[in-house]
């Protein structure tokens, strides 16, 4: 029963609340991917505040290519997420829509607050796999892929050993682009999971929607789980 309301518990969506763990702004998106690049502060790369949440349709400057950007106060005191933001540009002269959600929210899913996405985070046709320090993803060498359902990616593993693991998310066998506590990114900080009993099932999910994401030690029903021995056979 204990196990049952744990995982409830961890299903359940809490509405946002009004609270603001970044600076007043004003925010930016600066990058390589608009000129002049890298300015937070210029005009061309401003974002507008609604709600808790600066929002913007920046013009690019640049043909089709990879690029990356942040936001940003001007002077760089501030910035979001910890690494860059990759932006997949297909054609010259797109507009980049930006979001940066400054509200908190207690829903279980990260980042819960200062959230930044654009509509071009990923390229056309990508696939996620959870990597990370147990041996059933892959101990940092090798990922477990991801299913998807929607909006959300996931899949569940049994961890043999006790034990407390990072993990994140990464575009199939790429470490260019991947997820973690602050959000989508380059570089990513790592979640954190600990387990409590051996052959525990742990459900990592991504929203790629909203870029973000949860661990659900216990796993999540619903979905299937994967054992060791299926892992190293799926490789």
């Amino acid at each position: 029963m204990k196990k049952i309301a744990t995982i409830v518990s961890a299903l359940m969506l809490v509405s946002a609340v009004s609270a603001y763990a970044s600076g007043p702004g004003p925010f930016y998106a600066p990058g390589d991917y608009v000129s002049p690049n890298w300015t937070p502060g210029d005009p061309s790369c401003a974002l507008s505040l609604s709600a808790g949440v600066w929002s913007g349709s920046i013009a690019a400057s640049v043909g089709a290519g990879t690029y990356q950007g942040k936001v940003a106060v001007a002077g760089w005191s501030e910035s979001y997420p910890a690494s860059n933001v990759a932006l997949f540009i297909t054609g010259s002269g797109e507009s980049i829509a930006w979001t940066f959600d400054t509200n908190t929210y207690a829903d279980g899913w990260l980042p819960a607050t200062d959230i930044v996405l654009t509509d071009h985070s990923y390229p056309a046709g990508i696939t996620w796999e959870a990597i990370g320090a147990a041996p059933e993803t892959g101990g940092w060498g090798s990922g477990v892929a991801m299913t998807q359902s929607g909006n959300i990616w996931s899949v569940t593993v049994n961890i043999a050993s006790v034990g407390s693991y990072d993990v994140k998310w990464r575009k199939t066998g790429d470490w260019s682009l991947n997820v973690g506590t602050d959000g989508v990114g380059t570089n990513a900080n790592n979640f954190n999971y600990t387990t409590t009993v051996p052959n525990q099932p742990v459900t990592f999910q991504f929203n790629q929607a909203t870029g973000r994401s949860r661990i659900v030690v216990g796993g999540v029903p619903g979905t299937s789980n994967r054992t060791w021995g299926q892992v190293k056979s799926a490789k």
